[in-house]
């Protein structure tokens, strides 16, 4: 992309993060990254100048600091409103029992975060404002006459399906576009503004913006990669000669790990292991009930399941490196996981669903998608055992990805947004 010439003003972008997960990421996160990718590639082409709304972590400020065509407004949470969301996680844990627990995570936290970045935008006039993912973040709009002043510069960058609107649907049913991450992502907005009384999204207000990564961070080519791959199976104790199956993400049921373990103990290969490579919730050290039932069920396997906890994003190129075969069996409607790009962009065979947006990414040359259901398990056994066996086709899977996984890249990533901010179609 050719940088804007100095005489033409660049836009006024404000990106509205989670409010609990910072950027830069230094805690983690799929979202965080990707806007650190467009935060990075931006500073190679002086494209816009974003003004970055975040929670602050320690570590944030030093990375900040070397950034030049983006502004950190990092948000910090007084010490009374983590002690209240302290408190309400304990009771949604102890007292109530819940099964989503990081819904409880970070409530005060946002709402306090909310009513700041609300009063900030309103002193503002930025030429666009990117709501990342939360429809609460869409409060922002509601308070202080935003809605109104940023009518038709508003755009959702919509990662997840959406099931409660917290009143804000009427907000986000006039957003300028939304930038889904896969068509089906964007689909499920649409059905669920027309089932909480809006007319739904016009075919101008639908876009795809497919998730990308730095694929030269993971190109299994770079010999630096390579040596940190050797380094992960040294500290983890595998031999060079074993094959390594992987699956990387957050660990909650619905990612399918309680599945792939399962489907690992059935298949019974010799010479194999299973390295679990994250956490339940990136690197807050909360280690939830379906984290615990893992580590019992992998007690079968002894020493063949390894789990490493949670892993530095800088840290992961060298984690795919290590592995042969990724397994990445999602058991909801995943819209468009980093993981199995990522798995694509390090040369790797991969073991995926038919969930969501994966079929948008990976394709049956790239990948065996398997069917979700009650044959998940054995089939998960079966795929695992033919690409252990079978090492030509193996190769060929991992080239194919390789091939595919290569153009989701960075430089895409930000023509992409650019197009979409320019009302190009994307």
């Amino acid at each position: 992309m050719v940088p804007v010439p100095s005489s033409v003003p660049r836009k006024k972008v404000a990106i509205i993060t989670s409010g609990y997960l910072p950027v830069p990421n230094v805690l983690g996160g799929a979202v965080e990254a990707l806007d650190m990718m467009l935060i990075r590639q931006n500073e190679k082409n002086a494209v816009f100048e974003f003004t970055v709304f975040s929670s602050w972590a320690k570590g944030v400020d030093d990375i900040a600091g070397g950034i030049r065509h983006t502004s950190f407004d990092f948000i910090k949470t007084p010490r009374i409103v983590l002690a209240a969301d302290r408190c309400v996680f304990a009771a949604a844990k102890y007292l109530l029992h819940k099964r989503k627990l990081m819904s409880y995570r970070y409530i005060a936290q946002r709402l306090w975060y909310i009513r700041k970045v609300a009063g900030i935008l309103s002193h503002e006039n930025f030429d666009a404002v990117i709501i990342e993912n939360h429809a609460t973040l869409f409060m922002t709009m509601k308070h202080y006459g935003n809605a109104e002043r940023y009518a038709g510069k508003v755009y959702y960058h919509l990662h997840n399906e959406v099931t409660n609107d917290f009143g804000c649907a009427h907000e986000i049913a006039r957003v300028r576009k939304v930038l889904g991450v896969s068509r089906f992502i964007v689909d499920t907005l649409d059905r669920f503004l027309r089932e909480h009384g809006e007319k739904g999204l016009e075919p101008e207000q639908r876009a795809v913006w497919r998730n990308c990564v730095d694929t030269e961070r993971f190109n299994p080519k770079n010999e630096s990669t390579q040596e940190a791959g050797a380094a992960w199976r040294r500290k983890l104790g595998i031999r060079p000669d074993e094959i390594v199956f992987l699956f990387s993400g957050r660990l909650t049921g619905e990612k399918g790990a309680a599945e792939l373990l399962k489907a690992f103990i059935k298949a019974d290969l010799e010479n194999a292991r299973l390295v679990v490579a994250g956490s339940f919730f990136f690197d807050s050290k909360i280690a939830g009930p379906f984290e615990r039932t893992l580590h019992a069920m992998a007690e079968q396997a002894g020493e063949r399941i390894v789990f490493t906890g949670f892993v530095k994003y800088e840290d992961m190129p060298g984690i795919y490196a290590m592995s042969d075969v990724c397994v990445l069996p999602s058991i909801w409607d995943d819209p468009a996981p980093l993981a199995v790009i990522e798995a694509m962009a390090s040369g790797r065979a991969l073991i995926t669903t038919r969930s969501g947006g994966i079929p948008e990414y990976a394709d049956e040359s790239a990948a065996l998608i398997l069917s979700r259901g009650q044959r998940l398990t054995d089939d998960l056994a079966k795929g695992m055992r033919y690409v252990a066996h079978h090492d030509a086709e193996r190769e060929e899977m991992a080239s194919c990805g390789y091939s595919c996984g290569k153009q989701l890249n960075a430089v895409r990533y930000m023509a992409d947004f650019s197009r979409a901010l320019d009302d190009q179609r994307i």
